[in-house]
């Protein structure tokens, strides 16, 4: 290889300026305007702009339409922030799209191998790849050895044999010696030169959407929208309802003198907008008759919300005006005169009413509630980033928190993937006691792994092992690429899990011979051995290896006269070289957050390929192994000669799987997933695509093959089992965010929704204004999502057991805790309404007391949602220092609103001494919240 000396640096510069970069360019994004516009299309939003024009029609009239532009402008400022914190979550997610861009690719560069990133890649690099790699570019191979690549992203066929000797008349969509971006490695291994890269490639041309990750919705994401639309449709049927009971009841009272004819045509009006709105308030009614068992259900025509549908309701409401109409002619009811409907005394009551069933969605609708997952989710993704958690599947993120079983490698997630040869027992020289040339071959030649010499110290690019050895090579002073170019390589199988050697056969201009060179699984490689190349010693040296918790690897060859060999002939006959025994040293973070697993309730299993005194000497270090309890070890062949009823059985007692193949980790993973668990998963091969594939959350190893990361859906950017625990923290702490806000906002809905229902029978149509709880539910619940989201894992949230991924957001305990604070939030309103209320009403200082004190005791609960899962005192804020600034721009924009709101809102300036007997009148809250979390266990 080494007479490949690559680009210089200057060439790399200049191919880059004439060809571009790696980079497929996305799909033109959505204008910003155009996402803003988007957030006037949600149903509330639309309603509140047809009351807001409503009411400064109305308002016209008697010159008070200040409330109808308040609700503009609070309508303006909730699209606008609901806007700016998608935006931001967008950019977040657009990481996804890049990372692809930035994994490491092997190339020849100023005459030695390097890694440099996808992007990276020019015109012209000379590329090498392995098996379960991805092909970062288009190229021309210029070497193989049993090259078969897999281009079904582009052409459908899932095998394609490679040649670097150019082809005419063949069969296969592009010539055998052309590589292409985008796919992938199966087997073999090859060196190309690349001649496209980015846009020019041809996946670059025919499929550049494939780079754009699509954030589908998550099943938690579902779940509460399934939730969001139920509390929707109920607060349309409570407002729908409303409006008809007050409607009619002011208009059968006496007191308000209207007339006949006024009655009339509004009752009209007022049926034919039930029916228009059937949509709403069927489902509801359907609802509570399916919870009351009740075996009848009211139809609806179509399916809800489409276009027949609406259609049909409009035809019906317009033949019910017709009707009335129609027989308000033939009983002569003049519904026609001047004044019948517009009557500033009728139009004022119905738009009070309007205004009253609009308050009513406004403060029942939780807005807040999908925002506060997508930042939830926006911020768990960076930070989990930022602990070397690359989230590639956004289920992933929640999956983790539910977590039950880890089904972990050990080399390099428990180990630290600092392989080095410590020890060995080699055939040597008879005259110089050196190597002898046949092991040097042996360990450079029959290898995957390169050295890049570039750096500072010499690093492994490729396989560990293999490195490891090559390392070693290299410190005795002995160069593997001149070994490597005086080998003329004609077949070379990989390493595989299954097979558990590698082999490679091909003719040495050293020693004048052909040469199959074989290393692999100690018992696996002496299986292939003549038993008298085999030294007596050799057992007591493995064994010695073993117990040390040394990585072994033996080696052996054959002279041969073959020019090929099949992956499944299996060799026999050879002459054992020796053993080298490896040390990979256990990660010292590893027993604490094993410890930690095993505390939150969640069980850890290693699965290694290595020899049992290995697996179980690494797994006791680890605390995996407390016991030598019968099953607590198993290997893999036995664990395959169980049958599932057996595994079944002893699966919950394993611990250790040694000598594992990929496909016993899968059998493992399904088997888990029977028992109910929930399973993730660790791979880094090719063939742990399936496990990763099945599991829960598969998670890959930063420096695994490309197959394993596109099957995961989490990378290790650290390889650590560190890492893992790390995951599901953020995991438990999203989740329980979002409990968190779910349990402040609906209990300011339930709070609001009472008191607007309680308030025209106190004497008061609204004791909230639509303005005021425009601010409450879409601006200060917009901040409070903010706030929420932003919290990190605490003390506590990792002594738990797993939660239920089936179990309903909502738990019996947040329920029964937040119905209590809001029946206690609603008793003192009530009790102030009631204390507030004279023969004269209600002054408009007493209604911005009101307005203040319930939301100051929102406020407070806020502080109690931050600590409603413990772990955190109610004023410690070092771990969360943007909680206090959100805590303190809804402190001074309620203290704006009351000082400077006037008519828009509907408030007075309060005194210095008013102000601090309403915070210290609603601090109870605090103790209040502190007591029933105490009595009401979560």
């Amino acid at each position: 290889m080494s007479h490949y000396k690559g680009l210089t640096d200057s060439e790399v510069l200049n191919n880059r300026d004439l060809y571009g970069v790696n980079v497929i360019t996305p799909p033109p994004k959505t204008p910003w305007w155009k996402l803003l516009l988007e957030k006037f299309n949600d149903p509330i939003i639309k309603i509140l702009i047809v009351a807001a024009f409503i009411a400064i029609a109305v308002g016209l009239t008697n010159g008070h339409y200040l409330e109808g532009i308040g609700i503009i402008v609070a309508i303006l400022l909730a699209t606008v922030m609901a806007f700016l914190n998608e935006y931001k979550a967008s950019k977040e997610f657009e990481l996804l799209n890049s990372v692809n861009d930035e994994l490491p690719v092997k190339v020849i560069r100023n005459g030695g191998v390097t890694s440099i990133p996808k992007r990276d890649v020019v015109v012209g690099d000379i590329v090498i790849v392995d098996r379960g790699d991805e092909i970062p570019s288009d190229g021309v191979l210029l070497e193989s050895v049993s090259l078969i690549v897999n281009e079904s992203s582009l052409t459908g066929e899932p095998s394609t044999n490679k040649t670097s000797v150019p082809a005419d008349g063949f069969k296969t969509t592009y010539s055998p010696n052309l590589v292409l971006k985008g796919t992938t490695v199966t087997d073999g291994h090859g060196i190309y030169r690349t001649t496209a890269v980015g846009d020019s490639t041809e996946i670059g041309k025919t499929a550049r959407a494939a780079t754009v990750e699509v954030n589908n919705p998550t099943p938690l994401t579902k779940q509460l929208q399934k939730l969001s639309e139920y509390i929707s449709s109920a607060a349309f049927f409570i407002a729908i309802l409303a409006f008809v009971i007050l409607t009619i009841f002011d208009l059968v009272n006496p007191v308000n003198g209207f007339t006949f004819e006024q009655e009339y045509i509004v009752a009209v009006v007022v049926l034919s907008i039930i029916i228009i709105l059937a949509k709403y308030w069927v489902p509801s009614i359907n609802a509570i008759l399916g919870w009351l068992r009740v075996p009848f259900k009211i139809p609806l025509p179509y399916p809800n919300n489409s276009k027949r549908q609406l259609l049909l309701l409009l035809v019906s409401a317009f033949l019910i005006i017709s009707l009335g109409l129609a027989i308000a002619a033939i009983v002569n009811i003049d519904i026609f005169s001047a004044g019948i409907l517009l009557d500033s005394n009728l139009l004022s009551h119905l738009l009070n009413y309007f205004m009253i069933s609009m308050t009513l969605i406004v403060v029942a609708v939780p807005e807040g509630l999908s925002m506060s997952v997508t930042l939830s989710l926006a911020y768990s993704m960076r930070k989990m980033t930022a602990e070397n958690n690359l989230v590639r599947k956004l289920q992933a993120t929640e999956t983790m928190g539910a977590t039950t079983v880890i089904c972990t490698d050990k080399t390099g997630t428990l180990t630290q993937n600092r392989m080095r040869v410590i020890d060995y027992d080699f055939l040597q020289d008879s005259d110089t006691k050196n190597l002898s040339t046949l092991v040097k071959l042996s360990l450079a030649v029959n290898s995957t792994a390169h050295l890049d010499f570039s750096k500072e110290p010499t690093t492994i690019v490729g396989n560990p092992t293999d490195g490891a050895l090559l390392l070693w090579l290299n410190e005795l002073g002995v160069d593997y690429r001149l070994l490597r170019d005086s080998f003329i390589t004609l077949v070379q199988h990989p390493f595989s899990s299954e097979k558990k050697y590698m082999l490679t056969l091909g003719y040495s201009n050293e020693l004048g011979k052909k040469l199959l060179l074989v290393k692999g699984a100690p018992e696996k490689v002496l299986s292939m051995c003549r038993p008298q190349s085999v030294s007596s010693s050799v057992q007591e040296k493995l064994k010695e290896f073993q117990v040390r918790a040394l990585r072994t690897i033996a080696f052996a060859y054959s002279e041969s006269e073959a020019d090929s060999i099949t992956d499944t002939d299996i060799p026999q006959g050879l002459t054992f070289l020796g053993i080298a025994g490896i040390a990979d040293p256990l990660r010292d973070d590893v027993p604490s957050a094993i410890s930690e697993c095993h505390t939150a309730g969640i069980d850890v299993k290693m699965v290694t390929g290595d020899n049992q005194d290995t697996a179980i000497a690494i797994g006791k270090n680890a605390g995996l192994l407390a016991s030598n309890a019968e099953y607590a070890s198993i290997s893999g062949p036995d664990f395959e000669k169980l049958s599932d009823d057996e595994a079944l059985k002893v699966l919950p007692g394993i611990k250790v799987m040694y000598r594992a193949r990929p496909s016993d980790k899968l059998r493992m993973v399904t088997l888990l997933q029977g028992l109910h668990n929930v399973v993730a998963v660790t791979g880094d091969g090719t063939n742990d695509a399936p496990a990763l594939n099945q599991a829960d959350v598969g998670l890959a190893m930063g420096s695994g093959t490309q197959v394993a990361k596109d099957a995961a859906d989490i990378i290790l950017l650290d390889d650590s089992f560190s890492s893992i625990v790390n995951a599901t923290r953020w995991g438990r702490a999203l989740y329980q965010n979002i409990q968190k806000f779910l349990y402040f906002q609906l209990t300011i809905n339930l709070v609001a929704v009472a008191i607007v229902l309680t308030g025209p029978f106190t004497g008061i149509d609204l004791p909230l204004t639509v303005t005021q709880m425009l601010w409450v539910n879409l601006i200060m619940d917009t901040f409070a999502a903010l706030a929420l989201a932003t919290e990190p894992p605490h003390s506590e949230v990792m002594k738990k057991k797993p939660r239920s991924p089936h179990e309903f957001i909502l738990s019996a305990g947040i329920s029964m805790n937040l119905i209590t604070t809001a029946a206690l939030f609603y008793s003192v309103l009530v009790g102030l309404l009631f204390y507030f209320k004279s023969s004269e009403g209600f002054s408009s200082k007493e209604l911005t007391c009101f307005f203040n004190i319930f939301v100051l005791m929102q406020f407070w609960n806020l502080f109690n949602a931050r600590r409603l899962f413990g772990g955190v005192g109610v004023f410690s804020f070092s771990s969360n220092k943007l909680f206090v600034a959100i805590a303190t721009i809804i402190l001074l924009g309620q203290f704006a609103i009351v000082q400077f709101g006037g008519e828009v809102f509907r408030t007075v300036p309060l005194t210095g001494k008013e102000w601090l007997i309403h915070i210290i009148a609603t601090m109870p809250v605090l103790m209040f919240g502190y007591l029933v979390k105490k009595i009401i266990k979560i």
